[in-house]
């Protein structure tokens, strides 16, 4: 059993591994989500999996596909009449998992132990910060930042700034800091973090390092997905400031902090990698785009396809009963599951004419599929044919198809569908289309989605269809949504909506609005526009 765990957690985490090789490019949060699917690989039993089928032809069989077997690392126990020696083998193994269970409890109650002792400590010294504190909400207002449901306090601390708290989030600034510039970059930066809900992933990192302290690469794993917290959050700020404008503040920052002797001690939940080393890859790091692309889609849904086919194809199938039609079927699924696989691999290949052969195998199958396995595959479809023919009207019938499955699929599975359909509809100028997409969408989605891009999508479509009245509101909405979220409307937003007040006939939004983008994005070119729209009212 420890073998078989071992076994499946190394080779996921290898894979893993991999990907992030292959990630180095991307999103810092995609890695930081591959690093928390390492921690909840070592947290999962996979030697304890099983399924529940219906068959009398055989006591126990495993999947079509056995890990373990097909690397010769486990070998099955041969059956023997000798019932000598069945008794003595019965016995070394009881004993043997006794043996591993009480290690694997002693590990895990030490690991408790000191997650309650991390735990006791932070609120210990959370205490004593508050005690010698000053409550500074003032602050927000040097930030230029409208003060959310969270505090600002000041504590020497000789450190640039931090975020503390789960319910109730508090974000810590040295009492020596007044610089606006440097003020309004910490307070962004921690309050990023507060949005992207890092407290609570910082504890439950620190959670599993604790229960897994024996083990060098869950320790390894930890500290690498803190780093990628902290680039994810620059990545997120350098959006929200003028180019170039967060870089300078962050070197300044790190200057600032390497010359500092002291620094306020921190709880071990709270630790971020600081070091001068780290401080200046994220430097470096900022002056790269990280872009989503599709490969990197690609390379995502490959990881967690394959990590699902390595984790439970070891599983024990227990079979009762008498039909062998329903032994048969959790075999049909897998080899389904990994021909969804093989196009995957094809398309990561990019060879789009290979995949649109192998999908039209599989659509000739299509109703043996799952509901979800047949939205993936008409989803793949519209993919492959896009990436061969962009303007092929097919695309949008492979679309509704996968749509038309919606009184079937969980909300987390149509949304995604219905945001692919939406955009594949704007860039072939399909305006009714993306509307009709996009209204399905709004209906479906909560208020936790973020809805910024389907909001200028949609207002784009209305725009073009000479909808100025419904565009406007839609373009205002995301204006609003960025004074709230403190940060800056895009130009592409801006320009929109004052194109939708000029054709609106009505030049003094039209005005006021061009009066806004020469300010946030100064140029001539602004600049001209704005003269000309001042001329002619």
């Amino acid at each position: 059993m420890m073998i078989s765990y071992l076994t499946i957690t190394l080779l996921i985490s290898s894979l893993c591994g991999l990907a992030i090789l292959l990630l180095r490019g991307a999103p810092a949060r995609l890695r930081f989500y591959i690093c928390l699917l390492i921690l909840v690989t070592w947290l999962t039993p996979w030697q304890l999996m099983q399924f529940q089928t219906v068959s009398n032809a055989f006591d126990t069989f495993t999947l079509p596909l056995n890990i373990l077997s097909e690397f010769n690392w486990v070998k099955s126990a041969a059956k023997t009449q000798n019932t000598e020696l069945v008794a003595p083998v019965t016995a070394q193994s009881s004993s043997s998992l006794f043996t591993f269970y009480s290690l694997w409890l002693a590990a895990f109650s030490i690991g408790l132990v000191l997650f309650l002792k991390d735990a006791v400590s932070y609120l210990k010294l959370h205490k004593r910060w508050i005690k010698n504190s000053t409550l500074d909400n003032q602050t927000w207002n040097t930030a230029q930042i409208a003060q959310p449901n969270c505090d600002i306090r000041r504590i020497n601390s000789h450190a640039p700034g931090m975020t503390t708290g789960l319910t109730t989030p508090i974000i810590w600034l040295d009492s020596n800091q007044h610089d606006a510039e440097k003020i309004r970059t910490i307070v962004l930066h921690e309050l990023t973090h507060i949005r992207q809900h890092d407290p609570y992933w910082l504890w439950a990192i620190n959670l599993v390092q604790r229960l897994f302290w024996w083990n060098p690469l869950i320790w390894f794993t930890a500290h690498y997905a803190r780093q990628q917290i902290e680039l994810s959050c620059d990545e997120q700020c350098k959006k929200h400031l003028p180019e170039g404008r967060y870089q300078l503040q962050l070197i300044k920052l790190t200057l600032q902090v390497n010359t500092q002797q002291h620094s306020l001690p921190m709880p071990a939940v709270l630790q971020m990698s600081g070091t001068p080393a780290f401080n200046l890859q994220r430097i470096n790091k900022l002056n790269e785009e990280h872009n989503m692309k599709k490969r990197y889609v690609v390379v995502m849904a490959s990881l967690l396809s394959l990590t699902g086919w390595i984790g439970f194809s070891n599983a024990t199938i227990n079979t009762q009963g008498n039909t062998q039609g329903n032994t048969q079927q959790p075999a049909s699924h897998e080899m389904q599951t990994a021909s969804l696989v093989n196009v995957l691999n094809t398309i990561n290949n990019q060879d789009f004419i290979g995949a649109q052969t192998q999908l039209g195998k599989l659509a000739n199958n299509v109703q043996s599929f799952d509901t979800s396995q047949q939205a993936k595959i008409w989803k793949l479809h519209a993919h492959v044919l896009y990436e061969l023919d962009a303007k092929n009207p097919q695309i949008i019938a492979y679309m509704d198809k996968a749509v038309a499955l919606e009184d079937s699929l969980s909300a987390s599975e149509l949304l995604p569908i219905l945001q692919m359909a939406q955009a594949l509809a704007a860039s072939q100028e399909r305006w009714d289309k993306q509307l009709s997409y996009s209204n399905k969408w709004f209906e479906i989605a909560d208020n936790n989605v973020d809805k910024k891009e389907l909001l200028f999508m949609t207002a784009v479509s209305h725009y073009s269809l000479q909808q100025y009245d419904t565009a406007i509101p839609l373009l205002n909405e995301l204006v609003l949504i960025s004074e709230t979220q403190g940060f800056q409307p895009k130009e592409n937003w801006l320009n929109l909506l004052m194109a939708n007040y000029v054709e609106n006939k009505n030049a003094t939004q039209a005005i006021a609005v061009q009066e806004k983008i020469a300010m946030l994005f100064p140029s001539d070119k602004n600049e001209k526009l704005l003269n000309d729209l001042s001329q002619k009212r």
